[in-house]
């Protein structure tokens, strides 16, 4: 678990390269970088007000429009069971996500947009179809969680482990 936010106000950081040439920044006293450059200035700088004022409308302006829409659409959702493979396996992950949520509201916007991909998949192949062939070229092995990435997101009120651990 990330060390530095208990006994300190702040550390000192370093933006160095990896190995694979992207950006990391090494943080004073912990066990790995952190992949990427997770850059402060946006969050707590000039720009913080409009990243609040975008963040606040996305979650509660969209995420409204999206609850009201799935609610319209509840009584057309076909069973679970009854939808595609990959709509089925997309509907399976964000369960395993969902079930990894620590925080309630997390959990529920999870289920709502679980819900409202799975009936627009199902709803609409022609999306499906494009969605399906994009993932056929993803990377998993960029993709993946690195133990640099878990030590990180563990930190992040998720239970990145929660199937090794009874939490």
């Amino acid at each position: 678990m990330v060390q530095y936010w208990k006994h300190k106000e702040a550390v000192r950081a370093k933006v160095t390269k990896a190995k694979d040439g992207s950006l990391q920044m090494v943080v004073e006293g912990e066990k790995y970088p952190i992949p990427g450059f997770p850059r402060g200035h946006v969050l707590t700088g000039s720009l913080a007000r409009l990243k609040h004022k975008i963040k606040n409308m996305m979650f509660n302006q969209i995420f409204g429009e999206i609850e009201k829409m799935a609610r319209d659409v509840n009584a057309d959702m076909i069973p679970q069971d009854k939808m595609a493979p990959a709509v089925r396996e997309l509907d399976r992950v964000f369960q395993i996500l969902e079930d990894a949520e620590v925080v309630p509201d997390m959990k529920g916007r999870i289920r709502l947009i679980r819900k409202v991909l799975t009936f627009f998949f199902q709803e609409d192949d022609a999306y499906r179809y494009r969605w399906q062939w994009m993932m056929e070229h993803i990377d998993m092995k960029k993709i993946k969680l690195s133990k640099a990435d878990k030590y990180y997101f563990r930190g992040k009120y998720f239970k990145v482990d929660h199937d090794k651990f009874d939490y």
